[in-house]
Order: structure tokens, then C-alpha cells, then sequence
């Protein structure tokens, strides 16, 4: 294996390592940044360092799930070390002597007292296998252990069907069976060549395949590849095959050519954990015919479930009873009720695994009115799953809206402070732009994208004039989005103000640099001006204002009046005597402090 190979999820695997998703992005992340290094030698210390990172995680408590991975930074310190890692390949495994014989029979010894009954000839098939990789020098038994050999014969185990593991498991409590082979390592004898008249049995068309594997007596339920196993290994397998088609027969075994990147995927996978392969969920269509249904936490039944004929014509009907619901109770009852029908919609969807134009449709709606009610943890539900929906071969991308998503994901990753996540959609989006039309995010416009981060830039800053100027040109359910973590922003912001400026601040200077002051829109003669508010209106930014501080325990002036302060411009007038509503910065610092001081000593509190 290269050196290079390290930073992959086959590598990782092939150590006892679970590959969790956050730890895969986070892999994404710094191989790229590896491979971005000047020369050989700072992208070999920065993959050192990586590595490191992982052992590290895999050493302590809880191992690499406890980890925080999209909050870990891929950037390597200037201060790391330099120690090699327990991982790092040494580059010289062809001329390392051969393990020792007893090294391979204490742990096969492990491996089989701890191996459930069923397992134990699949324990013998994986070292069968682990002893071909060790005769080409690839691996040794010192770097694996007796959790990673059961993961490799539960692997293999769950390759046969059911039937065939109860016929095995029959014929090993059978008296006459015969015994299985000693625990020495066989040495490895390469296969003849093939001829260039020989079809390799790799490019044999099905048909044929089937035809010779019929015409050969027994043994040939064991393809030629697998002639290197041991005598008993084959008798088993061909005791197996004997109950499947000969178009579907399967013969797990060591490569007889020369390692290829396929060959090493398939150990390693092998000898990752057992959650590699997942059995894929239960496909089947409802039978209910009801237009309602709420989403329910517990597993629902066939007869609750809705097929999709039933699904289209209810998505029609809870949009058009939303509306009877607001005229009757209000709008925020409205809203309530279709979140949860469009809810009890996705999880139709899912259960039945249905990911069409129309599953497109419903997510995108419910993470819409999502953001108009605020609910930032059913939008990100609807976004993630939208992410994957845009890349599945079902749904046409001209059909969605892609981009549109794509751009508040951004927005939401940075407002959320998931840079790393953040940095990894924008690498993926940078390399879809340069592989091509064919790659999924090829038909987002970059200058969307160059303005959705302009917009994410202002709103770190506290630049809340270019903030309303961009939201200007997005959506509403951009400004939606903004606004949930409106507060938050605001927070920051004015302790910044607080730490940078003295005495007293009047309270028109505030209101307008926290983006409490409304923003002209459109003021050209071809178009006629509109006052633009952060927070929707004059008077909701007025009761946002009385809350922020209210929640700072910062005590207003007595003669502030918001509307005031709005006819007033923002100089002091002629009258340099003239007293208007002001904080004191210092005693206003200190209650900001005291307040992300307790938000600090709360798991339960946050500012957003």
C-alpha cells in the first residue's frame, strides 16, 4: 500500500476502525488539504499528523464515535510533532521476515474461543484468506487482532444465505465431518498463467458461465481463483454452492494475480467492522387510503402506511385544508398543521423507500415552511435528506431546485458555525465545477454561490447594511433563515461595540448597527422605494429590540422611545446640549459578559 493510502476509509477499515460519517468528512477534508502541500516531505508529515490524530481517537474513551468530528479541525498545528505513527506503513513489507508461527496459532486460537458455533468455519476461511495476504508480504498478524478476525468471518458469514448457514451448521455437529486444517500458515503457491485462448473466468458471459458450471461434476461449484485454499475450505464451499444457481455461486478467496485496488478494497472491507454491509430496508406499498396522518414516532404498519397514488392526492389536500385551518384559527395554526401532515407525508416516503420527483417536492415544501416557522431542526432534516435526493439517478435535476438548497445549506453551515462541514460542500461543489456538466451541483451558478458567501461574510461581521442589501436578492425564506439566528448575531455584535468603544452610546447609534433601523430598497426613479426591515416589520423589530435587551438584563433608558428614535436621524442636530437615550458602554459590557458567562455553565442553553 502506498503512503499516500493512509487517509482512506479502506485503511482505516482495515485496522478495526468504524468509519462513521462525520469521521469520512473529516478524511475528505484533510487528504485534500495533503495533497495541496508544497513537496513531498510537509505532505508526508501532514498525513503523519492526521493519522495521529485518528489512533489518538481510537485510543481514548468511547473511540472515534465520541469524537466531534465536524467540529475537529483539518488544519495541521505548527507546533505538531513529528513522531511517526503505530500505523504508518514502514514501505519495506516484501523483505520483512515471515511472522511467526506462533503468533498465527495463538491468535487463531483467540479468534476460534471466542467465535460464536456458527462462525467457526467462516474463522477458517478468513485466515485462509489473511494467510495469502501475509505469504505476499502485505500484512503481518502483529497488526491484526482477534476482533478483526470475527468481523472478517462475520462478514463472510452473512455473504451466505440462510439456508445454506443451517445446512453448514448440520454438517459441522455431524460426527463425520472432517476436520479442519491445522492453524500452521500454508505457504502460497501461485497459479499457472493464463493463456491468451484461455477465457478468464472474470469475462465469461453469464450464459456460459452458467453452462460450463453445470457441466462440471461437484467441484466445480468452486471457480478456478479458488484453487489455492485449503482442501476442506472447498469441500464446504462446494457443499454450498450445490443449493444456488450456478449464475449466483460465490467463491471467497485470496487473489492469485497481483494485488490490484479492487482486491484491496474487498479485504478491507472484509476486515472492517461488521456494519460495512447493511441489508437494504424491506420494500413494500401501503395500503391505507386516508388523506390525513400525523407523524408517529413508533414504527407504522402496512395498513397505516399511504402508497404513492394515495400520497399525491393527500399532498393536494392538507395544502388546500392548510388554508381553510388559517382563515379559521390563524396562521401559525395553519402552518402547524401542514408541518405535521407534510411530516407524516415523509415518512410514508421513507418507510417505503420512494425518492422521485414527487419525494423532491414534499421535502422541499415542508423545509420552506420550516424556516417561515422557525423550525431549524425539521429544516435541517429536510436539507440533509434533500442533498442525497439530488444526487439519486430517480430524479431529474432540471425538476428541483438544487441551487436554492444548496445556498441556504451554506448559509445554515456558517450561521451554525459547522465550518468544516461548510468547507466540505464547497470542495465538493469546486470539483463538481471542474469535472463537468455530468457531476451533480455542476448547474449552480457561482455567482449565487459568491453571493450567498458575501452574505455569510457580513453576517459574521455585523455588517447589517450589506446583510439586508443581499437579502434583497434572495428568497423570503432567506431572510427566514437569517433571522433565526438573528439574535444570536446581534449578541456578538454589540459586545464587540461594547469592547471597542467608551462611555456612552446613544441608543439611535445602537439600534442601527444591530440593524433595528429599517433599509430604503429600490429608491431609483424607475422604481418606486420600500423600506426593507430585518425583522420583517417596524413593529416586530421593536419587540426584538425590547427582548434582546431584556434578555441582557440591560436596563433601557427611561425616555427611549423606539419611535422616537426612528423619526430622529442618526446626528445629534445643532443642539450639542441636547440629551438623547444612551448606554453606558462599561455597565453594558459587563451584563453581556455575565450573560454568555452563564449561557458558558448551561448544556442546556445556547444562543443558537
Amino acid at each position: 500500500m502506498s503512503r499516500h493510502d493512509v487517509l482512506t476509509v479502506d485503511f482505516l477499515q482495515a485496522h478495526g476502525v468504524k468509519v462513521v460519517s462525520p469521521l469520512r468528512d473529516w478524511l475528505t477534508r484533510v487528504s485534500f488539504l495533503a495533497r495541496s502541500q508544497s513537496d513531498e516531505a510537509k505532505r508526508e508529515r501532514y498525513e503523519k499528523w492526521a493519522l495521529r490524530t485518528v489512533e489518538e481517537a481510537v485510543n481514548a474513551p468511547g473511540g472515534v464515535a465520541a469524537v466531534r468530528w465536524a467540529k475537529q479541525s483539518a488544519v495541521m498545528p505548527s507546533d505538531a510533532s513529528d513522531q511517526e505513527p503505530a500505523w504508518w506503513p514502514t514501505g519495506a513489507a516484501t523483505s520483512s521476515p515471515q511472522p511467526s508461527n506462533s503468533s498465527r496459532a495463538a491468535l487463531f486460537e483467540e479468534t476460534l474461543r471466542r467465535a460464536p458455533e456458527e462462525l467457526v468455519p467462516f474463522v477458517h476461511q478468513g485466515f485462509s484468506l489473511y494467510d495469502h495476504e501475509v505469504a505476499r508480504g502485505q500484512r503481518t498478524y502483529a497488526q491484526v487482532s482477534f476482533v478483526e478476525m470475527l468481523n472478517i468471518a462475520k462478514n463472510l458469514f452473512t455473504k451466505v444465505p440462510l439456508a445454506q448457514r443451517q445446512q453448514l451448521l448440520q454438517q459441522q455437529q455431524s460426527p463425520k465431518e472432517a476436520e479442519f486444517p491445522s492453524p500452521s500458515p500454508p505457504s502460497y503457491i501461485a497459479p499457472p498463467a493464463l493463456s491468451e485462448s484461455t477465457p478468464h473466468p472474470r469475462r465469461l458471459p453469464k450464459k456460459q458461465l452458467a453452462s460450463t458450471s453445470a457441466e462440471s461434476p461437484g467441484a466445480t461449484a468452486v471457480s478456478s481463483s479458488c484453487s489455492s485454499t485449503p482442501p476442506s475450505t472447498q469441500k464446504r464451499s462446494a457443499v454450498l454452492s450445490t443449493h444456488e444457481p450456478p449464475a449466483k455461486r460465490k467463491c471467497v478467496a485470496a487473489p492469485t494475480g497481483p494485488t490490484s485496488q479492487t482486491d484491496c478494497s474487498f479485504f478491507m472491507q472484509l476486515a472492517g467492522t461488521f456494519e460495512v454491509e447493511t441489508a437494504r430496508p424491506p420494500v413494500f406499498t401501503g395500503r391505507s387510503a386516508a388523506m390525513e396522518r400525523a407523524y408517529t414516532r413508533y414504527e407504522p404498519l402496512v395498513d397505516d402506511i399511504r402508497p404513492l397514488p394515495v400520497l399525491k392526492k393527500a399532498f393536494a389536500y392538507v395544502v388546500h385544508r392548510c388554508q381553510e385551518v388559517q382563515e379559521a384559527e390563524g396562521i401559525k395554526a395553519g402552518q402547524k398543521y401542514l408541518s405535521d401532515q407534510l411530516k407524516g407525508l415523509r415518512q410514508d416516503l421513507r418507510v417505503q423507500n420512494i425518492i422521485n420527483a414527487f419525494t423532491v417536492s414534499v421535502y422541499e415544501t415542508h423545509a420552506r415552511l420550516c424556516l417561515e416557522r422557525g423550525d431549524i431542526g425539521e429544516f435541517n432534516q429536510c436539507q440533509a435528506a434533500l442533498k442525497h435526493f439530488y444526487e439519486a439517478p430517480t430524479v431529474t435535476p432540471k425538476r428541483c431546485h438544487a441551487e436554492e438548497f444548496f445556498l441556504y445549506r451554506l448559509v445554515y453551515l456558517t450561521l451554525s458555525e459547522q465550518y468544516d462541514s461548510l468547507s466540505t460542500e464547497l470542495i465538493h461543489f469546486t470539483n463538481a465545477q471542474m469535472k463537468g456538466a455530468t457531476r451533480p451541483g455542476m448547474e449552480i451558478d457561482k455567482e449565487a454561490v459568491s453571493k450567498a458567501l458575501s452574505l455569510c461574510n457580513a453576517c459574521i461581521n455585523g455588517d447589517t447594511p450589506t446583510v439586508c442589501r443581499l437579502l434583497m436578492d434572495f428568497r423570503v425564506e432567506m431572510r427566514y433563515l437569517v433571522r433565526i439566528y438573528l439574535q444570536k448575531l446581534r449578541i456578538m455584535s454589540l459586545k464587540e461595540i461594547l469592547t471597542a468603544m467608551k462611555g456612552s452610546l446613544t441608543m439611535r447609534f445602537l439600534m442601527a448597527s444591530l440593524g433595528f433601523t429599517p433599509v430604503v430598497e429600490g429608491d431609483s426613479p424607475q422604481q418606486p422605494s420600500h423600506v426593507f426591515w430585518l425583522d420583517g416589520s417596524a413593529d416586530e423589530a421593536a419587540v426584538r429590540l425590547a427582548e434582546l435587551f431584556k434578555t441582557l438584563k440591560v436596563d433601557l433608558p427611561a425616555n427611549f422611545s423606539f419611535e422616537a428614535e426612528l423619526q430622529r436621524t442618526k446626528h445629534t442636530g445643532p443642539n450639542p446640549k441636547a440629551h438623547f437615550p444612551s448606554l453606558d458602554a462599561a455597565s453594558a459590557l459587563k451584563a453581556v459578559n455575565d450573560y454568555l458567562l452563564y449561557l458558558g455553565t448551561r448544556k442546556d442553553a445556547g444562543l443558537g
